[in-house]
């Protein structure tokens, strides 16, 4: 429904050049829990009236924002001027609804904007039950950590959130420290953690305000007791402050089972698979492109990449291009992730493509399930049949006959003559000549580096590989660039993501695709201790992922990612050339 008409007074740019009409309309986050902040933002190059399609069940919040930014087009060098209205809201319950479009009234003339669906789900059920005790009842503040789930299994998504207590209305709160899941997790924000709402509730009949924070996903890697540090802040009431230090907390992490199926990927959660073969029909030298899709939600983020058996006849050309399309949600990492495979035929006939197999963990039925996809048949060219009837068929067959006849007596014939016994003889001698002239000259330096020469083929077989490998990061680097050129940084993050893993994976001898990010930087580390930061190499694995997943970065910011990007690939060539 439309809500209010809501006008923006702003300054006109004097120099500002006419450009087309932009009106956008942006939704952040597109899948939401129920009650969660979501903020709908509107931008334009143009300034005007603005009306805005919210849905019927959208709540308005009191974060209103509204203003002007520019932007330079790397295409004309123009700098562009945009207006912008943002809003935030909750919706409460859970569904599938239409933000937009929105109208903008310039003049005489109005404006339309896109539409954007948004996923609101059920509010996901955290755990606090059995973590406030009595003591903590009797202060006038403390600190909890909410877990989503005593036990689970490695792999298998886990939300975190501090929630505070207080007796009083708290106003703001300073120095926040989060609470530290023991080991390296991977750690992913949800929600807004920019909100500070206290609201009343009630425990085991007291009165308190509460106030959920930093609330985020996390995935045990290894079983066992998974610890979780409190966190730390001071709460405030005005212009009083309270120094609050939270309750650990603790969640028992299960081992996966033992019987893992060798197609297994490390997927814990739910998943899909389809396939599609670029072609069927093929001859000796093709090449025919398999699209293996994956859809499901769970640790999608740190899964491996399905392994194909192949016939012979049929080899696999260089990695799989990988591409990811997955946000990280209440359930996981939700989403699709694309594998390319470039096939090629190396003889002609027709192939039998093995079944392919991809198992997954589903921690609801507690076992492995494989999802297996037929991938049919390569169909090479027919062979023509050249015998067209009985009797030429019988000719051919006599004639093949008297030839291995005439041949039998020619080989006969050859062993009892005295020609092939001297000639035989003969180059025995000359080979014995040869060799003994070989061995007089090895000691001669020049032949040295003759037969240096005569094997460099060998020793330089694996070298266009290796260089192959860092042009491909090279490769990414420059993509990256021209995506920021152009404005794409989500797309530019992925290539600057790809040109680290690659780099770490060409100095480690391993394939990236095989290894999560975490593993590779733990390697990295591991071989290469005191000689590089692995700790930026982390960080900006996690910058790339912010801006793929996140808000995005600014212009500056992306351009310090690519500098730095390119600073630690150095850093790696180096080494793995050393």
């Amino acid at each position: 429904m439309k809500n209010w008409l809501l006008f923006i007074n702003l300054i006109l740019v004097s120099t500002a050049i006419a450009q087309k009409p932009v009106v956008k309309i942006e939704v952040d986050p597109k899948v939401a829990q129920a009650g969660e902040s979501i903020t709908i933002t509107v931008k334009s190059n143009i300034q005007g009236e603005i009306d805005i399609d919210f849905p019927s069940a959208f709540v308005p919040g009191y974060s209103v924002m509204n203003g002007m930014e520019q932007e330079t087009d790397y295409n004309t060098g123009k700098v562009i001027t945009y207006y912008y209205y943002s809003q935030d809201g909750t919706i409460k319950k859970d569904g599938e609804y239409t933000f937009g479009p929105a109208f903008i009234k310039s003049g005489s003339k109005t404006y339309k904007s896109n539409t954007v669906n948004v996923t609101i789900r059920k509010e996901q059920v955290v755990n606090s039950s059995g973590t406030i005790s009595s003591k903590q009842l009797k202060q006038a503040a403390f600190g909890v950590i909410e877990r989503s789930k005593k036990q689970l299994y490695e792999g298998e998504p886990l939300i975190l959130n501090a929630k505070i207590y207080a007796r009083f209305y708290p106003t703001h709160f300073e120095d926040y420290q989060s609470y530290v899941p023991d080991g390296t997790l991977e750690k992913q924000v949800l929600g807004n953690n920019n909100k500070l709402v206290a609201e009343q509730e009630k425990v085991k009949g007291i009165e308190f305000y509460s106030i959920e924070y930093d609330r985020a996903l996390v995935f045990p890697n290894r079983s066992g007791k998974l610890q979780i540090d409190p966190f730390k802040l001071i709460l405030k009431r005005g212009f009083e402050g309270m120094p609050i230090v939270s309750t650990g907390a603790s969640v028992e992490v299960l081992p996966l089972p033992a019987n893992a199926p060798a197609s297994f990927i490390g997927m814990v959660g739910k998943l899909t698979m389809t396939q599609k073969l670029s072609q069927s029909e093929v001859k000796k030298g093709d090449v025919v492109k398999l699209n293996l899709t994956l859809d499901g939600v769970g640790n999608m983020h740190n899964i491996n990449t399905p392994t194909l058996q192949l016939p012979k006849g049929i080899t696999l050309y260089g990695d799989p291009k990988i591409d990811e399309n997955y946000i990280f949600t209440a359930n996981g990492a939700e989403g699709k992730i694309n594998f390319v495979y470039t096939l090629q035929v190396n003889k002609e006939g027709s192939f039998e493509l093995p079944d392919l197999k991809v198992a997954y963990f589903d921690p609801k039925l507690e076992k492995y399930i494989v999802l297996t996809e037929n991938l049919g048949k390569l169909n090479g060219p027919e062979i023509q049949n050249m015998s067209t009837t009985s009797g030429s068929t019988q000719l051919i067959s006599e004639a093949n006959v008297e030839d291995k006849k005439e041949e039998k007596d020619l080989g006969s014939s050859l062993i009892k003559s005295p020609v092939l016994w001297v000639s035989v003889f003969s180059f025995l001698a000359v080979a014995a000549l040869i060799g003994f002239s070989l061995k007089f000259k090895e000691k001669n330096p020049v032949v040295e580096t003759s037969v240096v020469s005569s094997v460099s083929p060998v020793k330089t077989f694996s070298v266009p590989e290796k260089k192959s490998s860092w042009i491909e990061v090279d490769v990414e680097i420059q993509n990256a660039a021209q995506l920021i050129a152009s404005g794409d940084g989500k797309k530019a993050a992925q290539s600057l993501e790809n040109a680290i893993c690659k780099s770490a994976g060409i100095a480690l001898d391993i394939a990236p695709q095989g290894k999560s990010k975490e593993e590779l930087v733990e390697l990295m580390r591991v071989k290469y201790c005191g000689t590089i930061n692995c700790d930026k190499l982390k960080t900006l694995i996690q910058n790339c992922q912010n801006s793929r997943y996140g808000f995005g970065l600014s212009e500056s910011e992306e351009q310090e990612l690519l500098h730095s990007t390119k600073e630690i690939v150095s850093e790696i060539k180096n080494l793995a050339r050393s």
